[in-house]
């Protein structure tokens, strides 16, 4: 069985890491690389890093920006033949000829979603910012609309306290690849089976916005909670202190009850975090980021601050 791979960022760099222990793509696409970093240096997309990292040197990638009518993709694709292709986290949408070519499977996707719930750009940060108890993961096959195309199969996830976006999208990537690693190992691929989504049940989970990362601290403790879960560990949920910005990277929900201290406003340690007074009860910071430095526990960054009674974070 052979496959071409669309993929550009971690969660398809992970993926293909799972399906190449499999059985290792005939070809990578993946976007160009984009500037990164303070000095805004060209930097590769994470399969790209992966593909050379993985001593994929004889694997055929082509870096393209707009993979559906690229002639280098076109040509790879016609003249390296694969039963179908993966098209995961690629941040492009595919069109024909590239989306029928290798029908009857033609691309798959693996998505971290029981679809049709959570269609779009950020179904896992949208489950975790809406307090689902459950996300999950499904392998379907690619169609015009966005994420609509019948599915292969899905397993389900439950969301733990513990867990962020990179947690459940290390668990999503674990267990969407193996489920289609076992189907398809146990059917021939002309057998494969694929089920319509029932469109009326579809939910959509938009690209987060930037305006959606700063932290408001007049929101319910439980809100702001679910906000930096789903923000880390990126981009990270963002609050500031004395100017700077200050990445939240960790955080633990703190007493619900309603407490004294203005909204923002830095309460002290407890537990081994940093208390922040919230519109209802308190949030407790356990690893912070602030502007120009390096991640540290929470702990570490209030005994370096020093904070005057009553300073908040705005």
């Amino acid at each position: 069985m052979e496959y071409g791979f669309f993929g550009s960022g971690d969660f398809a760099a992970r993926c293909l890491e799972l399906l190449a222990g499999w059985v290792r793509p005939s070809w990578i696409v993946t976007a160009p690389p984009k500037p990164a970093g303070r000095g805004k240096e060209p930097r590769p997309a994470p399969v790209e890093i992966f593909a050379v990292c993985g001593e994929f040197k004889d694997v055929p990638l082509v870096r393209s920006a707009s993979a559906s009518s690229d002639e280098a993709v076109l040509n790879l694709s016609r003249d390296i033949p694969t039963d179908f292709c993966f098209v995961i986290d690629f941040g492009q949408i595919i069109k024909e000829p590239l989306l029928r070519e290798r029908e009857p499977v033609g691309c798959l996707n693996i998505h971290p979603s029981l679809l049709p719930r959570f269609r779009g750009a950020a179904p896992v940060q949208r489950a975790l910012m809406d307090g689902a108890g459950e996300t999950g993961v499904t392998v379907f096959k690619l169609a015009p609309a966005m994420d609509a195309g019948p599915v292969l199969l899905s397993r389900a996830i439950d969301i733990n306290d513990i867990d962020d976006t990179g947690s459940l999208l290390e668990r999503a990537a674990i267990t969407g690849t193996e489920a289609f690693i076992n189907y398809a190992n146990a059917n021939a691929i002309g057998e494969w089976s694929f089920t319509a989504q029932d469109d009326s049940s579809a939910t959509f989970a938009p690209k987060i916005r930037a305006s959606e990362e700063r932290v408001d601290w007049g929101k319910s403790s439980a809100e702001i909670w679910r906000l930096t879960r789903a923000l880390s560990p990126k981009p990270a949920a963002w609050t500031t202190i004395r100017g700077k910005r200050l990445r939240l990277i960790k955080t633990s929900r703190g007493d619900e009850l309603t407490v004294s201290g203005e909204h923002g406003e830095l309460l002290g340690l407890k537990s081994g975090g940093v208390v922040v007074a919230c519109g209802d009860g308190t949030l407790l910071l356990t690893e912070v980021q602030l502007e120009g430095k390096k991640i540290q526990r929470a702990a570490d960054w209030w005994n370096g601050l020093r904070a005057a009674p009553g300073e908040r974070l705005e």
